[in-house]
């Protein structure tokens, strides 16, 4: 059952920011705070305060030990390099080495390559996750072997090194303190409507939406920051992601059978009705209508969702959450989600390597990986850490089986020569204005003309 009570406003603001910041930047690398347009907007007003570069601080006083110079995205008053240098100071006083920690903030982005290309003395580092395995593995260490050695995957979620791997073609960054994402839905609306079992399939899908329908409740909000998100999620359980960028950079649409069913399928929701009155809404209208009516029953999102709510209607909902379901026929299974995160990593040229592995296995991994997910409200990232944040508990099971990740938007974002376009022409197909899936499709043609 749903549990509703006021929250005070600086409480809820302080577990939304908190969230954001913990996105640190979006997989999609091509922005630096957030997922969405929506998400980069209030990531950057709650982190804007805090962007900039601190001075540098240096953890433990003992003798003879190794200095490690670390560059962190965080700055010096957040709650991760809160948790950052308590787990730093117990690293020095185990081995006798330093942790030089230098708050660069989010505009580290603007400075690492550069760093790294000049073989500035640093011994770690950490940054959005998709960039760690895209625009800096190649200057950094491979660490497969010390993985290996550590036992590292022996309790990872599975999924986190798979994206590393998928896009470096090894270990080369190791993730932390991740995001995720699926159907997030209200436990008393699915009882209510007699719905027992969490939908794994399309089909199962619809069918709770028309129960949920005829228990007199919206089944799906859709916002317009979102409507890139939803479709890409359907297209690519069809057709995967490799072939959602090539549909994305070169178009073809009207020719690919894979899109017209993901389209045919988007079409059944707008037609039976089972998306929410106003959707798609203006961000974050349609989703707020779950906190402010708790008669909207789910919502396609990430997990600051939750937060997201609680902060902009007061309600706490009783939350559950699922993987977006498989489709029939389809080629990624529900186990394949739009994750996010950060990924500490070591520069190639380091003479540190393994005491700034050490460092890392330190961070991820018991004690302080439950540290991060405690102080900061994130998902952990080893397994055995099972006590989520309230907010997220309902993440768990879904997140742990993971087994590979997708971009934000699946895809889609490949090709930003037509971003504008293409939202506008996904916002008229969920507003109803295409009468069949052929027409769409040829307006998503014409965008590349």
């Amino acid at each position: 059952m749903k549990m509703k009570k006021w929250m005070g406003v600086a409480l809820s603001a302080v577990m939304v920011a908190t969230m954001m910041a913990s996105c640190g930047s979006s997989s999609d690398p091509t922005t630096t705070a957030a997922a969405t347009d929506a998400e980069k907007t209030t990531a950057e007003a709650t982190t804007a305060a805090a962007a900039g570069t601190d001075a540098a601080t240096t953890v433990g006083t003992s003798e003879g030990g190794k200095t490690l110079i670390y560059w962190s995205m965080w700055s010096s008053t957040e709650p991760q390099a809160k948790v950052i240098q308590e787990a730093a100071a117990a690293y020095e006083a185990k081995t006798g080495n330093k942790i030089q920690i230098e708050w660069k903030g989010r505009d580290i982005n603007k400075v690492i390559q550069t760093a790294l290309e000049a073989n500035t003395q640093i011994d770690l580092f950490d940054e959005d996750f998709q960039r760690v395995g895209e625009q800096y593995a190649s200057l950094c260490m491979d660490l497969e072997e010390m993985a290996k050695a550590a036992n590292y995957e022996e309790t990872v979620v599975a999924a986190l090194p798979a994206a590393i791997r998928g896009w470096a073609g090894s270990l080369k960054g190791i993730v932390y303190q991740p995001y995720t994402s699926g159907v997030f839905y209200n436990k008393a609306l699915f009882e209510k409507a007699g719905i027992t079992s969490e939908p794994q399939t399309w089909a199962e899908f619809l069918d709770a939406c028309q129960k949920l329908k005829d228990a007199g409740i919206e089944p799906l909000a859709l916002d317009d920051a979102y409507v890139e998100y939803l479709y890409g999620y359907h297209l690519a359980r069809y057709m995967g992601e490799d072939a959602v960028k090539e549909l994305s950079k070169n178009g073809g649409w009207a020719q690919s059978a894979e899109a017209k069913k993901a389209t045919e399928d988007m079409l059944t929701l707008v037609e039976k009705g089972y998306l929410e009155e106003n959707a798609p809404g203006a961000y974050p209208a349609s989703e707020n209508e779950m906190g402010l009516t708790e008669n909207v029953a789910m919502c396609v999102n990430a997990s600051w969702l939750p937060a997201e709510i609680a902060n902009n209607t007061g309600t706490t909902l009783d939350w559950g959450m699922f993987n977006y379901p498989s489709v029939d026929g389809g080629k990624d299974p529900n186990t394949v989600a739009n994750i996010g995160g950060q990924a500490f990593a070591i520069p190639a040229y380091s003479e540190n390597g393994q005491e700034a592995f050490d460092f890392i296995m330190m961070l991820v991994k018991g004690e302080w990986d439950q540290k991060f997910s405690d102080d900061c409200q994130v998902l952990p990232a080893d397994t055995t850490n099972t006590n989520y944040p309230e907010m997220l508990k309902a993440c768990q099971n879904a997140f742990s089986t993971l087994t590979d990740v997708y971009e934000w938007n699946m895809g889609l974002n490949v090709n930003s020569d037509v971003k504008a376009g293409r939202k506008t022409t996904l916002q008229k197909l969920f507003e109803g204005e295409y009468e069949t899936a052929d027409e769409f499709l040829e307006a998503m043609d014409a965008l590349y003309q």
